[in-house]
């Protein structure tokens, strides 16, 4: 959806304000320029009131102004106009949204409000119609509610998916979880998977009950498999959680550590401790990799040829023995069948009825027929055996036997469990010297990381041991699921019930796949985009040897991580600034809009905080940049002071299809040049651009060469 206009009515200090936004493709940014306490604040949670209504704003948050007298009843409401694509026909539907209500200002800032009314109206070329059923449920799938930040956000906030200074790292991988989850449909799609898996069971059982013990048995140890395996997968999760937790508290101990100066050398031993943890990982990985690589091997062909090798040449001999004397790869019973009914043979004898040639044929008929199975078999299995000592001669011939290659993987493994024990070694020489740094704090902290590695140690053995045994239930499951179709083939079933069995399994095995993909291959392309978005805006070489930053992505635990020279990362908190800090997050908002595809506003008050010279322009470059032309139309609509506009004038010149002005009558005369309020405080709009001032909105700081006054009739 995009906004085209908006009318704010005593929300806050907004009295009666107008704005009007871009919806140019090619010019996508709208901008709105006001200074500190000049309304942009109040601006973003209107709208988001507007969309929302309480739920949508801070709990507790009174709607009218502070200098409202109390006692007396004010209409509050908020009215939007906005577009949106059809999902179905593709085409624009437009609408007007008006969100009302009646607040009563108190003393001490108390206030009595009463229940907001909501009117959505479709604007047609007939007029316009009232939605009457559904319309809130409307308006929060075309922006979810728990993605208000991320369509409505306050700057001062935008470092709340990286930064965990006022929140638990758990809390921050909720926030980017939730918003991977909501913009790309996650939730919708395990629902699906849930009442397909369910569907496609009941039927499982339905066809189990019409076919006989043999497939009730086969259903419920398949069933039975299915279980245990769920239970494991919850398991592992209960784990995975356990371990996040554990990592948690150990990065919290381990940046206090780093935090602490002046005892001893520990800087230096922190510093060697996490480089040997980093090598200590990668080895372990190598080492999973070695097994995986010898898991392949003791289940290829070559260790068959290796152990009984001779056996399979002997066979191999028989086999080409019964191929030489034309015994297979089969019998042509079909061919001495049509001999008996033309009544000649091959070779132009009579095979008539009753003659010793005629039983003599069907003599052969009869023979064939009970030994055409077996030649069947025994000619598969002449083809099996021929491809595979092919390909076995192949990799002889190529020097690489499997005692070669057996014999390389001992080496590697050798190596790498060597190196893993002299790493450890080095390791745990280190954290003694750390333990023996005379700090009562640094010894607690210091106490508690090694429980908790020890933890962490407990955990990854269990999760090994869950993962195995997961493993062999999904082999027990596929073997068990075969049985189940031999005896459903074995069976007399019903038709329709088979039919909707089988689509149900397909579409069961269509939204996994669909499932898969999103929390995969979808949030990989998220990670990938934010990276490329990232490094672009604080314009870093990852191949530069100077180069802080050399990537982000986003881990399997959601957490957005830095990386940097060296194999290490960095902490969002304490080691990046807050130009950078603002960056990567609008960088992950980017991305993940541009993946999911979603058509929907980008409003941010105060974006540019913190941030200045090429990194500001590059920034606002980047995060306005018109869609291609395969690309969803987007909106962008940036609440800015005049000091977050210095500099980019040529830019927003280029891409701002709309351009207002806020100010405040507080701020005379300090700030405003001329007196324009009753009075009262209250928030004005003027159309001066970027470029432009006029009566309401001069300050006393303006620079009369940078902006080019707009004539305007005076109040």
């Amino acid at each position: 959806m995009r906004f085209e206009s908006a009318h704010i009515k005593n929300f806050k200090l907004l009295e009666n304000v107008d704005l009007t936004f871009s919806t140019d493709s090619q010019q996508p940014l709208t901008v709105i320029r006001a200074e500190n306490g000049s309304g942009k604040t109040s601006i973003l949670y209107a709208l988001r009131w507007a969309m929302y209504g309480a739920p949508g704003i801070p709990t507790g948050m009174r709607l009218t102004a502070a200098v409202k007298p109390p006692g007396r009843p004010v209409t509050v409401q908020v009215r939007a106009e906005f577009t949106t694509t059809d999902p179905y026909s593709g085409d624009e539907v437009r609408y007007r949204l008006i969100r009302s209500c009646e607040e009563t200002p108190g003393e001490d800032d108390r206030f009595q409000r009463n229940p907001d009314q909501l009117r959505l109206l479709r604007r047609t070329s007939a007029g316009e119609e009232d939605i009457e059923d559904g319309k809130e449920g409307l308006i929060r799938k075309l922006l979810p509610l728990n993605l208000a930040d991320v369509f409505f956000t306050n700057g001062d906030d935008v470092q709340r998916f990286i930064s965990s200074g006022q929140q638990a790292d758990r809390e921050r991988q909720k926030a980017v979880h939730s918003a991977i989850r909501q913009l790309l449909g996650l939730d919708d799609v395990e629902a699906t998977e849930k009442h397909l898996s369910n569907v496609a069971k009941s039927l499982k059982q339905e066809l189990a009950d019409d076919g006989g013990e043999e497939l009730q048995a086969a259903n419920a140890a398949l069933e039975e498999i299915q279980e245990r395996v769920a239970e494991d997968e919850s398991e592992l999760d209960k784990i995975r959680e356990r371990i996040s937790r554990v990592d948690e508290q150990i990065r919290a101990d381990e940046r206090e550590l780093d935090g602490i100066r002046g005892i001893g050398d520990l800087d230096t031993i922190q510093a060697r401790i996490r480089e040997l943890e980093g090598d200590l990982l990668q080895l372990r990985t190598q080492e999973d990799g070695i097994r995986g690589q010898m898991k392949e091997l003791l289940q290829s062909e070559g260790l068959s040829w290796r152990l009984i090798g001779p056996q399979l040449q002997q066979g191999l001999g028989i086999l080409d023995d019964l191929a030489d004397r034309k015994v297979i790869p089969g019998a042509a019973i079909e061919v001495l069948t049509d001999r008996l009914e033309l009544g000649i043979c091959i070779c132009g004898e009579d095979l008539g009825e009753g003659s010793e040639r005629h039983q003599h044929i069907e003599d052969l008929i009869e023979r064939q027929r009970v030994v055409a199975p077996e030649l069947q078999r025994l000619s598969t299995v002449w083809h099996l055996a021929r491809n595979s000592s092919s390909v076995q001669l192949a990799a002889i011939a190529a020097g690489r036997s499997f005692d070669d290659i057996a014999a390389e993987l001992r080496q590697q493994y050798t190596g790498c469990r060597d190196a893993q024990r002299r790493k450890q070694a080095d390791l745990d020489s280190e954290r003694e010297k750390r333990k023996q740094i005379d700090a009562e704090r640094v010894r607690t902290l210091t106490e508690r990381i090694n429980q908790n590695t020890g933890k962490r140690s407990s955990f990854d053995r269990k999760y090994g041991e869950v993962e195995g045994r997961l493993q062999g239930l999904e082999e027990e499951a596929r073997l068990a699921d075969e049985r189940v179709r031999r005896a459903e083939a074995e069976s007399t079933l019903n038709e329709t019930i088979r039919l909707r069995s089988v689509v149900a399994d397909d579409l069961l095995k269509l939204a996994r796949g669909t499932l898969g993909s999103l929390k995969s291959d979808y949030v990989q392309r998220v990670s990938a985009r934010m990276n490329e978005l990232f490094l672009d805006i604080v314009g870093s070489d990852p191949d530069a040897e100077s180069a802080v930053f050399t990537r982000v992505t986003i881990n399997d635990r959601f957490d957005i991580v830095i990386h940097t020279q060296g194999g290490k990362t960095l902490d969002a908190d304490y080691e990046l600034n807050g130009a950078s800090q603002r960056a990567l997050t609008l960088s992950f908002i980017w991305a993940l809009m541009e993946v999911a595809g979603r058509e929907a506003p980008r409003i941010i008050d105060t974006p540019l905080g913190m941030t200045s010279g090429a990194v500001k322009h590059r920034m606002v470059e980047l995060l306005t940049s018109p869609a291609d032309a395969a690309g969803l139309p987007y909106q962008v609509v940036l609440l800015m002071t005049r000091s977050e506009i210095r500099d980019i004038e040529d830019l927003l010149d280029e891409r701002a299809g709309s351009v207002s002005t806020l100010s405040c009558s507080k701020d005379y005369p300090v700030d405003l040049v001329n007196e324009w309020g009753d009075g009262v405080p209250a928030v004005r709009s003027c159309a001066c651009d970027h470029r432009q001032i006029c009566f309401v909105c001069t300050r006393r700081k303006d620079d009369s060469t940078r902006f080019t006054v707009r004539e305007e009739v005076t109040p």
